[in-house]
């Protein structure tokens, strides 16, 4: 017998179901490139919607959507390129 009044002082072996049950489970982290990705189609959208509401006519809106998706692929692409 080893520690004090009889007990072990050896570590407890957990099961495999115990071990990650204590484990924080934590949503992969959301990359700029993630956004870039969600940004252009949502422009898109956003510019369809305005036009029904601002009565402006779908293909200017859309050119206008465009043109937001370019500059936000232009940023990601040449103005903050992936690294490594």
């Amino acid at each position: 017998m080893s520690g004090v009044h009889g007990m072990s002082t050896e570590p407890k072996t957990r099961g495999p179901e115990e071990q990650y049950r204590n484990q924080s489970v934590r949503p992969p982290a959301v990359s700029r490139y993630d956004l870039v990705l969600a940004v252009i189609p949502m422009a898109f959208l956003l510019t369809a919607v305005t036009s029904g509401v601002l009565g402006v006519s779908l293909p200017t809106a859309l050119a206008g959507g465009s043109l937001l998706g370019v500059a936000v692929l232009a940023d990601a692409l040449f103005l903050n390129p992936p690294t490594g």
